[in-house]
C-alpha cells in the first residue's frame, strides 16, 4: 500500500495522456461488453429453446394465414401432445412508439403449451372464459405502462374491426411472467380468439391462424412429427412449414448473420489498436521519466520493484477502465433489446473483461516496464 503514492504520482504527471489512455480503454471495453451481450444472450435464447415444441406456418407465405379447421388434423397426428394455436397482430397504446403485440388464441390450449405457472392470479385463466374481451398481459407490458388487474386498455391497430374501426378495448384479468425472473419480462397480451375472430369484417383473414404450436410427446422424435405434418398437407392449398422451437432461433440468428464471429472480428481489431496505442504511450512516459526511474534505482528501489510499479500504473488504467467501460456495455443493451428481444450481460463476460484487461496492460505495459528494469543508474540519471 505504501507504493500507491508513486504510482499515483506517475498517472497524474501528464493528466492527458492518462485521460487519453482512460478513454481508450473505456470505449473498447463498453464496445467489448455490448456485443458479448448481443451475442450471449442470442446464444443463451437457442440454448434455451425447447427441443418438443413445433412451430407450424404457412410454406407459401410465412406471414400468410391457415384455416382454423386445420387444428383437428394436427391433433391426429402421432406424436403431438398439444396444440395451440396463435393470430398476432400489432397494436399501439396511446402514442405509436408504445407498441403491444396481441396474440388472440384459446388460452387453456395456450397457457398448456407455454406453462400456466406464470400466470397470476390462478384465476385469470379460468376468468377468460368468462370474459370474452378478457386478456392476459405480459409483466413487461404491465409495468412500462403502469397498467392493473381489472383495468380496461383501448389498444389501436391497422387491424379494422368489423365496424371499420382500429380500437381494440380488453379488461385486464391476469398477468403473464415471473417476477422472479431477471432481465425483460415478456410483453404479449394474449386474448380470446372468438372476441378478436367475430369481431373481423367477413374475409379472408377471418377464422384463420397464423401458426400452430404443438408440443410433442419426445423431442428425440421431432424430425419424424415435422415430416408427417408437412407431407400431410403436402400439394394442398395449405401447405406447412414446421419448424422446432431451437430451429427458428436458429433461422432468426442466421437473419442476423453470423454474430458471434462479427463481434469476436469487431473485439479483436478493437483489443489490437488498443494494445498499440497504450504501448506507445506507456514508452512515451518510460521515456520522459527516464531521469526519475534513475533516482528511484539510487534510494534503493530494485529493478524489479521499478517494474512492477510500471505494470502496476497500467493495470489502474486498464482495470478501472474496463469496469466503466463493462458497465457502458450494459446501458447500451436496451438499444437492441428492442429488436433481439432478451439480452442481458451474463456474469462470465465480467469475469472475461477483467481477465482481458489484465492480459492487455500486461502486454501494453510490458515493453515499457522492462526498459525500466534494464535501466542502468548512470544511463537514466543522464536521461539516456
Amino acid at each position: 500500500m505504501k507504493f500507491i503514492p508513486l504510482v499515483w504520482a506517475a498517472i497524474r504527471r501528464k493528466p492527458s495522456r492518462s485521460v487519453l489512455v482512460f478513454a481508450q480503454v473505456i470505449v473498447a471495453f463498453a464496445l467489448f461488453g455490448a456485443l458479448q451481450g448481443v451475442t450471449s444472450g442470442v446464444n443463451r435464447a437457442i440454448a434455451a429453446a425447447r427441443a418438443d415444441r413445433l412451430y407450424v406456418a404457412s410454406k407459401l407465405d410465412q406471414r400468410g394465414a391457415l384455416p382454423i379447421s386445420m387444428l383437428e388434423s394436427l391433433k391426429t397426428i402421432p406424436g403431438v401432445r398439444d396444440v395451440a394455436f396463435r393470430y398476432q397482430f400489432y397494436s399501439t397504446y396511446q402514442r405509436p412508439e408504445q407498441g403491444v403485440p396481441i396474440c388472440a388464441t384459446d388460452p387453456d390450449s395456450f397457457l398448456t403449451v407455454y406453462g400456466p405457472a406464470r400466470v397470476d392470479p390462478a384465476s385469470a385463466q379460468s376468468a377468460m372464459r368468462q370474459v370474452q374481451d378478457g386478456a392476459i398481459v405480459g409483466l413487461g407490458t404491465m409495468r412500462k405502462y403502469g397498467w392493473r388487474v381489472g383495468q380496461r386498455v383501448t389498444l389501436q391497430s391497422k387491424l379494422k374491426r368489423m365496424d371499420g374501426s382500429g380500437n381494440w378495448t380488453f379488461e385486464i384479468v391476469g398477468t403473464w411472467g415471473s417476477p422472479r425472473q431477471s432481465g425483460p419480462q415478456p410483453e404479449l397480451l394474449i386474448a380470446n380468439y372468438d372476441y378478436v375472430n367475430q369481431s373481423l369484417p367477413e374475409g379472408p383473414g377471418r377464422d384463420t391462424f397464423k401458426f400452430a404450436v404443438l408440443r410433442i410427446d419426445d423431442p428425440a422424435h421431432a424430425a419424424q412429427v415435422k415430416e408427417m405434418i408437412d407431407s400431410k398437407f403436402e400439394n394442398s392449398p395449405n401447405e406447412t412449414l414446421t419448424q422446432s422451437e431451437k430451429d427458428q432461433a436458429e433461422v432468426n440468428l442466421r437473419r442476423l448473420g453470423d454474430l458471434n464471429t462479427v463481434a469476436h472480428r469487431i473485439v479483436g481489431a478493437t483489443f489490437f489498436v488498443l494494445l498499440f496505442a497504450t504501448g506507445a504511450l506507456m514508452m512515451q512516459s518510460i521515456r520522459e521519466r527516464t531521469p526519475e526511474i534513475g533516482v528511484l534505482k539510487t534510494l534503493g528501489f530494485s529493478d524489479r520493484r521499478v517494474m512492477t510499479l510500471i505494470l502496476v500504473e497500467t493495470l489502474v488504467l486498464y482495470l478501472a477502465g474496463a469496469a466503466i467501460g463493462l458497465w457502458l456495455g450494459v446501458l447500451l443493451l436496451p438499444v437492441a433489446r428492442e429488436s433481439i428481444g432478451n439480452i442481458s450481460v451474463p456474469s462470465s463476460v465480467f469475469a472475461l473483461g477483467f481477465a482481458c484487461a489484465v492480459a492487455l496492460a500486461l502486454a501494453g505495459g510490458g515493453v515499457a516496464a522492462w526498459r525500466g528494469l534494464r535501466l542502468r543508474v548512470a544511463d537514466a540519471l543522464a536521461n539516456r
